[in-house]
């Protein structure tokens, strides 16, 4: 009997983790095909992938090496691979809970739904978690503002997300919300459950949490999402939601992270074309209706003028945490 979905697991240099990512898929209650892509590593990732193959023969793990291209093209190369009605993404540091993808298609299949959302346990170096559950959107905005754009608490029906024509943008970073932003315009009905499927594991020095200096590709990314709206009809329905994306990416996420950059040449820089993006683009974004909706970072990103943009990172710190 063949398996119903695959998992895709895109991989750079994961020696130290790959193992227990593939094992958590591996002993999965509802058996998967999972998709290998290694993106060039130079380090034993293709070794320790390889010997799991040979410890577990009964298991559908394909193995795929590639040039390196970057996450998007490791992602879009693993789409281009499925067989299967099903597919999910599991990252290669993470792992999943034994029947993360049970849940998912039961929910999916109960709901006659073309994709179902989990939530998530964030897993820390000190040990400690917290968990986050992306469930309950009500329509396409709440999905748009609300939902997190983690690709791989999430089961897509194949067909349905192929037939949308969305790929990643490689060799861009933000691929994650780049899909999921526009995939939401698609997103007609959708399937939840409400248990953590996968552990998030935290790194310090994982791409979440350093500075990518180049930050043309947030610019890129988000300019690609408003003109995949306009094409399809959609950006006056859908303004003021992905307006309220962008302040939150270029007010909030970028601007933390610019923030702690040493180099203070740099650091301008970038938070000079993050307020010039926004405030060039989205001269009203103050009027934005979600900023309305209360809570701090709202009070926040509503008020945030440029003494306080280019000088108080410890405010919005201090306000998230």
């Amino acid at each position: 009997m063949k398996n119903e979905i695959s998992v895709i697991v895109p991989v750079y240099n994961g020696e130290k983790d790959i193992r227990k990512t593939l094992l958590s898929l591996i002993d999965q209650t509802l058996p998967v095909d999972i998709i290998v892509v290694n993106d060039g590593s130079k380090d034993n990732t293709e070794m320790v992938v390889k010997q799991l193959i040979e410890e577990y023969p009964e298991t559908n793990i394909h193995y795929f090496y590639k040039e390196n291209g970057g996450i998007s093209d490791a992602r879009n190369f693993g789409i281009s691979k499925v067989e299967t009605p099903y597919f999910g993404f599991l990252d290669s540091d993470d792992n999943c809970i034994s029947n993360a993808f049970e849940l998912l298609y039961n929910a999916l299949k109960k709901e006659d739904a073309k994709i179902a959302f989990g939530g998530f346990t964030w897993v820390y170096e000190d040990g400690s978690t917290r968990i986050s559950m992306d469930t309950g959107y009500r329509d396409k905005k709440e999905l748009i503002t609300k939902m997190y754009n983690t690709l791989w608490n999430k089961l897509y029906d194949t067909k349905w997300f192929k037939s949308t024509g969305i790929v990643f943008p490689k060799g861009l970073r933000y691929e994650d919300t780049s899909c999921l932003t526009k995939l939401a315009l698609f997103m007609d009905k959708v399937a939840y459950v409400e248990v953590p499927l996968v552990n998030y594991i935290q790194h310090p020095g994982s791409i979440t949490h350093t500075y990518n200096h180049n930050i043309s590709d947030m610019i890129q990314v988000f300019e690609g999402i408003r003109q995949f709206y306009r094409e399809h009809d959609a950006y006056d329905e859908y303004r003021e939601e992905i307006e309220y994306v962008v302040i939150r990416f270029f007010l909030g996420s970028n601007f933390l992270r610019a923030s702690r950059i040493a180099d203070k040449t740099l650091k301008k820089q970038v938070l000079d074309e993050a307020w010039n993006y926004l405030n060039d683009n989205y001269p009203d974004y103050r009027k934005n209706k979600y900023l309305k909706q209360g809570g701090l970072k709202n009070l926040y990103f509503k008020h945030c003028g440029k003494f306080v943009y280019y000088n108080c990172g410890w405010l919005l710190r201090k306000i998230i945490k």
